[in-house]
């Protein structure tokens, strides 16, 4: 099964009449990625989970044939639990990134405050 999800996103996007920066905003990235979004064949399920979430849209729906065969039951749950584990993942991504910024943030006080002793004249 073959489903450009990226069109399927602006699709409903458009049809909200959102702005781009506030979508991609709720998304917590930035406008570019929205557009590379938009182009995508395939997606992560995290990320899809967060657009459904965004948009208020169900987009694994399109995953599922006309006919009624798609993803079993259990299918399903192993997605939910893989988007729930992706999502999970990129929460702890986001508080190590945090993290190493407040440690970036030292390093370069420690530094300032070193190179401010090394100029300082020496009293005899």
């Amino acid at each position: 099964m073959n489903v450009d999800i990226g069109q399927k996103i602006k699709e409903v996007f458009d049809a909200q009449n959102k702005k781009l920066t506030d979508f991609a905003d709720e998304l917590g990235t930035v406008r570019q990625n929205v557009y590379r979004i938009f182009k995508k064949q395939h997606l992560d399920t995290g990320l899809l989970l967060k657009i459904s979430q965004v948009l208020n849209h169900n987009f694994f729906q399109y995953y599922v044939t006309e006919q009624g065969e798609g993803a079993s039951t259990d299918e399903l749950k192993k997605l939910e639990t893989k988007a729930q584990d992706s999502e999970h993942q990129l929460i702890l991504a986001r508080k190590e990134i945090d993290y190493l910024r407040k440690i970036i943030k030292l390093m370069e006080e420690k530094a300032e405050l070193v190179q401010r002793i090394g100029n300082e004249p020496i009293h005899q």
